[in-house]
């Protein structure tokens, strides 16, 4: 049997994909926040000397890098209301979830940056008489950013692709917008081609604007 396309409903219910694209990025950048935040504490933390920062830092990054994005949010969800009595709604409850999971990933981009400025910066900085918080703020940051924003971007394009599993707590970002409108119109196979090339249209410019990126500095460093 021929299946007949139908995108023209698409069009007609252009306002639901409009909303739930609001609610993607807002979780997104939520999340964003919040993983860069804690991934800059705890990458200080993973790329200090003294043990008792550096080790519950590693252990935090080495759980929610092991563990499934979803176990963690339906966790937040519903555990944490239980234990804390803090009740927090869908679009928070997604935004702490990928925000911690993604300050994981941040951490080991810091830590990685930071690595990768030569020693002698540090000893530079020493000789002059700076610390090592000064040190880290006012020279090594600023030269390990550069490196780090590459693989800041490709993390923030896999934020957007994760805010899709909003949709297992009823947060109405694209995917379950786009699944409550396959219940009413039953057109999943045009409806779904949408949300694909919308997500490709979001996150291929973001995808190119690392690739560029690195290339540049790579080029003229």
């Amino acid at each position: 049997m021929d299946y007949v396309w139908h995108f023209g409903i698409v069009w007609d219910y252009r306002l639901v994909f409009v909303r739930g694209a609001g609610i993607t990025a807002l979780l997104t950048l939520y999340s964003t926040l919040i993983g860069v935040s804690l991934g800059l504490l705890f990458g200080l933390f993973r790329s200090s000397n003294i043990v008792i920062l550096r080790w519950p830092a590693a252990v935090y990054i080495e759980f929610f890098r092991a563990t499934p994005v979803l176990v963690q949010l339906v966790w937040i969800y519903y555990s944490l209301p239980i234990l804390t009595g803090l009740q927090m709604s869908g679009i928070a409850s997604v935004s702490v979830g990928l925000g911690l999971h993604a300050a994981a990933y941040f951490a080991e981009i810091f830590r990685a940056g930071i690595a990768s400025i030569d020693k002698g910066q540090w000893d530079a900085a020493r000789s002059i008489g700076m610390g090592y918080g000064k040190a880290m703020w006012r020279i090594i940051l600023p030269q390990a950013v550069r490196r780090m924003v590459p693989p800041f971007i490709n993390e923030f394009a896999t934020l957007i692709k994760l805010t899709t599993l909003g949709s297992v707590l009823a947060v109405y970002e694209l995917l379950h917008e786009a699944n409550n409108l396959i219940n009413n119109t039953y057109r999943p196979l045009e409806i779904y081609t949408v949300l694909a090339l919308a997500f490709a249209v979001l996150i291929y410019p973001i995808i190119l604007l690392s690739q560029r990126l690195e290339r540049y500095w790579k080029t003229n460093s």
